[in-house]
């Protein structure tokens, strides 16, 4: 769960076999900010799973639905991983040669101020749910 003021908010967690082989990790942090002050205005977040099978990490790009529908901030965030507009009870996947990362929205509440509506979190909760292919 990421809550306003969270300014260094960066989850991550080991992926291990039941028998305790390390299979890979998994995590979110934030990946853009928007306006200026503080605390920082968090309008998207990065999930991303790291298989040791695998070459590549897998990123997706959970974004605001202001950040979703801003084609310069949507084009721009794009280059870290599939962009996807955060909706409440969205299950995003994530895959890679032998892991599945299942990221669902459980909660998610939006700031509010100056800024454009519905830009930035002020409460996010992700449930993360990973398996084996």
């Amino acid at each position: 769960t990421y809550v306003a003021g969270d300014d260094l908010f960066d989850d991550s967690f080991s992926i291990d076999s039941p028998s305790g082989e390390f299979l890979g990790e998994c995590g979110v942090g934030i990946s853009e900010t928007i306006g200026v002050g503080d605390p920082k205005k968090v309008t998207a977040f990065e999930v991303w799973l790291f298989d040791k099978n695998d070459i590549q990490t897998v990123t997706k790009v959970l974004m605001s639905q202001h950040a979703f529908n801003d084609t310069t901030i949507n084009q721009r965030l794009a280059s870290k991983g599939e962009p996807v507009v955060v909706e409440p009870g969205k299950i995003v996947l994530l895959e890679t040669a032998t892991l599945q990362l299942e990221a669902r929205v459980v909660d998610i509440n939006y700031g509010k101020g100056a800024l454009p509506e519905n830009s930035f979190f002020d409460r996010l909760t992700l449930e993360l749910a990973i398996w084996p292919k």
